[in-house]
This record gives structure tokens, C-alpha cells and sequence, in this order.
């Protein structure tokens, strides 16, 4: 059985492998030094935990080993908060070598003063008794503290092992789906080419006519799809016809409009041509001009009949009939505002220009 003295001498075993082990390392070491420094400080917590909890509480009850008490207790103080700071420090730095051999130093000196003055009173004040009584409990919480450990560090492998099964799971998933879609998009290719060849290749006949069988000649759906695109081409060109003669008609009134205007805007105002009289009084009213409007509904008609000529589906050329329609009830509206905007104004511009009347 392992006395107390074989005990005492033993502990620091452990420690003294791990701080060799440690203080080797390199800055560059970075995990190597964060494993060995958990390990150094598990093994350094363990003795102080066990010599407090079953060592120190039977020597408080002898008077020869009762002042002993107290110097354990501050070196084992001092321990943890040489462990505290070292955690703290960023591994890679040159303080964590530096910090890691002063707690070395210090561990090493508690042990050679355990050995030359804590160790023989021990022995001498404790009973055969107590001392076998103080080893079993210390080493039954060690073995019971290893195994705890133990057992934590399964649980956390396996955690490890189970993240990278899911990862694998979920990469595995990945690419599957990756080349499912790419499968798909070679399909889709392949009869979009085929579709386009079958096209490239059909007879100019076919498109015009096509017998069904009987003697009797039908329409192939090329000619039937042309014949849907012009019908609906057909209303589209009256609706930009439409457009058209909603821009002339505004147009002519804005154009009559102006020239009522500026009769009279050139005598309040003094100018001398109606061309000038209608430019001041276009330059009193903010906004875009008529000829601006009426340029604009010029552009969008020609725009608009490209479009219908253009479109591959009805729903484009309902979409550009119901864009062209829109555009052009808004400008007919900004016209009549222009042409009536102008002739409020303008009935002011006299008294804009001789402010005494």
C-alpha cells in the first residue's frame, strides 16, 4: 500500500512532465501549447483540491502540523492565480513562455520545501491510522476525478465525431443536389437544341400548307401563329393611329391656343413677334413644353409600332398596346394643363411686367 511519504513524493510527477513538456513549445505552437497548458492546469487543481479536502483537515488537528496548514493554503493560492493569468494570456506570445517558467519556478521550489519541511512532520506527527486513512481518500478521489475526466473527454470526442458525420452528411447532400441540377440543366439544353434543330429543319411548304391526310390542305401552325401576330398587330396600329390623332388635335388647339395668347401677351408685354410673345409666356410656366409633349408622343408611336412588329407573344403586344394607350391620354392631360396653365399666366404677364398698374 502506498504510504504517505510515497505519496507526497509521487504528486508532483505528473506536473513536472507537463511544465517540461509546456515550456519546450513554440510561439508558433498555438494549440499544442493550449492542450498541454489544460492539462497542466487540471493536474495542478487536482492536488490542491484533494491535499485540502483530505490532507490538511487532519493536520489542523495536531499541534506539530497545524502551523503547516496555513503555507499550504497560501501556496496553493498562489497557484491558481499563476494559472488564472497565464489563461489569459495569448498563447502565442512571448509573456506566455515567460509566465509559464515562473510558475515552474514557483512549483518546483513548494515541492523541494514539502520535501525538506512539511513531508517530515507530517510523517512524524500522523498515526499509521490516519496517514493510510488521508492516502486511501486521496487517492480514491483521484481515481474517481480521472475517470470523470475520462468520461468527459469521450463525451467530447464523440460530439466531435457526430459534427463531422453531419458535416459529411450535409456535403454529401450538397453535392448531390448540385449535380441533380446540373443533370437538369444539361435536360433542358439538349431539348432546347432539339427544338431548335427540329425548327431549323422543317420544309417551307410545311410552314405555308400541310395535307391532313385526306386530300384536304390545312394551315401549318407557323402560318396560323403569323396570322394571330398580325391580327393583333392590326388594333395596335389603329390604337398608335388613335394616338397620333389625340397628338395632332392637341396639337392644333395648343398651337391656336398660342397664338390667341400671344396677341395678347404682346401688347402687355411689349414684344414685337408672336414667336416671342409665345416663348415668354412658355418661359412662365414651369414644366415641359408642348413641343417637348408633343415630340415625346411622336417617339413613344414609333416606339410602340417597333414593339408590336417585334413581339414574340400576345402578352407583349398587349403590354406595349396598354403602355402607348396610357402614355398618350397623359400627355393629351399635360397639354390641356400647359395650354390652360399658359393662358391663366399669361392673362397675368402685363402686370408681371408694369407692377404699377
Amino acid at each position: 500500500m502506498t504510504t504517505i511519504r510515497q505519496l507526497i513524493e509521487s504528486s508532483p510527477k505528473r506536473a513536472n512532465e507537463l511544465f517540461a513538456r509546456l515550456v519546450d513549445t513554440s510561439e508558433t505552437a498555438i494549440k499544442t501549447r493550449d492542450r498541454l497548458f489544460s492539462q497542466l492546469k487540471d493536474e495542478l487543481e487536482l492536488q490542491a483540491r484533494l491535499e485540502e479536502q483530505h490532507l490538511l483537515p487532519v493536520l489542523k488537528k495536531h499541534k506539530d502540523t497545524k502551523g503547516l496548514v496555513a503555507d499550504a493554503l497560501n501556496d496553493n493560492r498562489q497557484t491558481r492565480e499563476l494559472l488564472a493569468e497565464l489563461e489569459r494570456t495569448p498563447k502565442e506570445s512571448e509573456a506566455f513562455g515567460t509566465k509559464v517558467a515562473e510558475l515552474r519556478k514557483a512549483f518546483q521550489q513548494h515541492v523541494r520545501d514539502d520535501k525538506k519541511d512539511f513531508l517530515p512532520v507530517v510523517v512524524k506527527a500522523l498515526s499509521d491510522e490516519e496517514a493510510s486513512a488521508v492516502v486511501g481518500k486521496i487517492e480514491d478521489g483521484k481515481a474517481k476525478l480521472e475517470a470523470e475526466q475520462r468520461a468527459e473527454a469521450d463525451e467530447r470526442r464523440a460530439d466531435t465525431r457526430r459534427q463531422a458525420d453531419e458535416a459529411e452528411r450535409e456535403k454529401a447532400g450538397q453535392a448531390k443536389a448540385e449535380q441533380d441540377e446540373a443533370a437538369r440543366a444539361k435536360a433542358e439544353t439538349e431539348r432546347s437544341r432539339k427544338e431548335a434543330a427540329a425548327a431549323e429543319a422543317t420544309p417551307p411548304a410545311a410552314a405555308r400548307k400541310a395535307d391532313d391526310g385526306k386530300g384536304n390542305r390545312k394551315e401549318a401552325p407557323r402560318q396560323s401563329e403569323s396570322r394571330d401576330k398580325a391580327e393583333a398587330e392590326r388594333p395596335a396600329a389603329e390604337l398608335v393611329d388613335a394616338g397620333e390623332k389625340v397628338a395632332r388635335m392637341v396639337m392644333t388647339a395648343g398651337a391656336e391656343g398660342t397664338r390667341d395668347l400671344g396677341k395678347a401677351l404682346r401688347v402687355a408685354s411689349g414684344a414685337d413677334q408672336p414667336q416671342e410673345a409665345a416663348a415668354k409666356a412658355e418661359s412662365l410656366v414651369p414644366g415641359p413644353s408642348m413641343m417637348d409633349l408633343l415630340g415625346e408622343q411622336a417617339r413613344h408611336a414609333m416606339q410602340v409600332t417597333v414593339a408590336v412588329s417585334t413581339a414574340r407573344s400576345m402578352n407583349d403586344i398587349a403590354r406595349a398596346q396598354g403602355d402607348f394607350l396610357t402614355g398618350s391620354f397623359q400627355r393629351m392631360t399635360q397639354l390641356n394643363a400647359r395650354y390652360l396653365s399658359l393662358l391663366r399666366d399669361g392673362m397675368g404677364f402685363g402686370a408681371f411686367l408694369n407692377p404699377r398698374h
